[in-house]
């Protein structure tokens, strides 16, 4: 009878020994994950974890892109959402700056996507967009779009294969574009992976309209080994444990003049910045800093650090500061509008012009980008304000979708886009502004994402420049060469518009030789990538300002 016991106790804890096996087997082969390291130039500069997910009907990928080099967006997050037959049901990226986040969501019904992009307080939004039955989602840089892709690829067949997909943009504008991947296997290869050498399959990735690439596949498992897209110097590694990539922020060496870290009250918010101010005692005039769109902290990717280093050594109080939701500021910058934004450029130059070392009928303000227009309109009215500075300002908002039209027009002349996609691009911007025009409330739900309209409707009813141009007030205009994505040359827009108000104080500087930040981006593996600001740019502002003070 013992033995009978005996028996039955082994074959109970045998049962629950295979059931436990075959729990972890079960999970294993449903949940995968995989880690990459990516390199630019050579050197490493960000991380991705990936996992992959079998569920009874649904196939879902998840990405986790870590970019700590990047001066304003480091991390990124995707979730692929497809049914067993590898049909498109969902896509989600976000991309992260401190506790901003800015969202993309497509949704597959029927073979009609629709799509959202939600881009802190703007979005862009189009519905029915037809595509093929067998359409992936496909990013160049983002190996877990490859994914379904390769599960897809017939490697016993081999050779040349075409995939339909769309692909999505970082401008929020813009609605997924339709593209067809051709991958072409070229030969086995072994390569490196860690201590690895592992068997992999080469091919060549081509896409209309776009340098070539190439990936590598493992030959056991078919994964994606290596990726490589040598028109943006990346490389994509697999690697078999996860990494932590270290990175520090520029700091200015502080000589001769003094900092302190400030807060300062705002509507809805208080706003951390710095103060740099000369060590002697005594009266100075001072500069406050009004940065971009986006959300960017106080040093503006160096830009600011430079000039109020350059100017704290030459006697000059400044103060630059963290926007909404970045760094140490608190508020949202989610829900803030352009009007929030000149606010906040407000009580900024209230609380520095109450500062005892401050000579406050002495102020300069520096703004770049969309910061330059909000400048120019907290500088309105205020006779304490001496002269403006606006780098590569924007003209902005276009003051109509006509024009915003009339801009993609022309982008689509030197891209070449397909009449197709332009037609697209209009139909999304047509109902986006049907979108803020028929809605009553600040916000509204697209696609189940929350999305504001206060600063897209100020927008529509905004002259930006009408009745804000003093016509007595000192105005540089500086400008480097335009980037790829621009069309409009905003620094001569605006100078014609300066002087067309009456405005007989005003300069306009080309830099033909830089860039929309004024400086040299560095990169060595060590900070974040910031730009040090070329010395001509740094003399030129400040001898225009020591000029417009010995006139003041």
């Amino acid at each position: 009878m013992k033995k009978i016991y005996t028996v039955v106790l082994l074959f109970l804890a045998l049962s629950l020994l295979l059931f436990i096996t075959s729990f972890f087997y079960l999970d294993k082969v449903n949940h995968k994950t995989f880690y990459y390291t990516i390199q630019s130039s050579g050197r490493d500069v960000g991380t991705i974890k990936i996992e992959r997910f079998v569920t009874e009907n649904k196939l879902l990928y998840k990405s986790v892109t870590n970019m700590p080099f990047e001066p304003v967006y480091t991390e990124y997050r995707s979730r692929l959402v497809m049914d067993k037959n590898y049909n498109l049901e969902s896509y989600t990226k976000e991309r992260i700056a401190d506790r901003a986040v800015d969202t993309l969501y497509l949704e597959n019904f029927k073979n009609f996507v629709s799509f959202v992009f939600r881009y802190q307080s703007r979005f862009a939004c189009a519905d029915n967009i037809p595509i093929r039955k067998d359409t992936y989602v496909f990013e160049e840089d983002s190996p877990v779009t490859y994914l379904p892709i390769i599960e897809n690829y017939n490697f016993s067949k081999g050779r040349s294969q075409g995939f339909n997909a769309i692909s999505c943009f970082q401008t929020w504008s813009l609605p997924p574009m339709k593209r067809f991947i051709i991958l072409t296997s070229i030969k086995n290869e072994y390569i490196k992976i860690d201590s690895r050498k592992i068997k992999t399959e080469h091919l060549l990735l081509k896409i209309r309209n776009y340098p070539q690439g190439a990936l590598w596949v493992g030959m056991s498992d078919r994964t994606i080994m290596k990726l490589e897209i040598p028109s943006k110097e990346l490389s994509i590694i697999r690697t078999f444990r996860p990494r932590a990539i270290k990175v520090i922020d520029k700091k200015m060496i502080t000589d001769g003049y003094g900092t302190k870290d400030v807060l300062f009250k705002v509507k809805g918010a208080e706003l951390a910045g710095t103060m740099t101010f000369p060590l002697k005692e005594g009266k100075y005039p001072a500069i406050v800093f009004a940065p971009g769109a986006g959300p960017q902290n106080r040093d503006y990717q160096g830009l600011f650090a430079c000039i109020s280093d350059h100017l704290a050594k030459s006697g000059f109080v400044s103060l630059r500061f963290d926007k909404r939701d970045v760094g140490k500021s608190s508020g949202d910058l989610s829900s803030s509008a352009s009007p929030d934004e000149v606010e906040d450029l407000k009580a900024a130059i209230q609380f520095l012009s109450g500062q005892s070392m401050v000579n406050p009928g002495a102020i300069i303000l520096i703004g770049h980008a969309k910061g330059a227009i909000n400048a120019m309109k907290a500088a309105a009215n205020n006779d304490n304000i001496k002269g403006l500075v606006m780098m590569a300002p924007s003209v902005y908002p276009l003051p109509s979708g006509e024009a915003r039209k009339e801009e993609f027009r022309k982008i689509a002349k030197r891209v070449n886009w397909t009449d197709d996609y332009l037609n697209l691009v209009m139909r999304t911007i047509q109902e986006t502004q049907n979108r803020v025009t028929g809605s009553a409330g600040d916000w509204i739900y697209i696609l189940g994402k929350k999305c504001f309209l206060r600063d897209m409707r100020y927008d529509i009813t905004d002259k930006p420049y009408g009745g804000l141009i003093n016509t007595q007030l000192p105005i540089l205009v500086l400008q480097g060469k335009d980037p790829d994505d621009l069309t409009a040359d905003g620094a001569a827009s605006l100078d014609m518009i300066i002087a067309d108000a009456g405005n007989l104080s005003h300069t306009l500087t080309y830099y033909a030789y830089l860039g929309q930040f004024f400086g040299r981006k560095v990169i060595n593996g060590i900070h974040r990538h910031y730009y040090d600001t070329d010395t001509d740019v740094l003399e030129n502002i400040h001898n225009w300002i020591n000029g417009i003070l010995l006139l003041s």
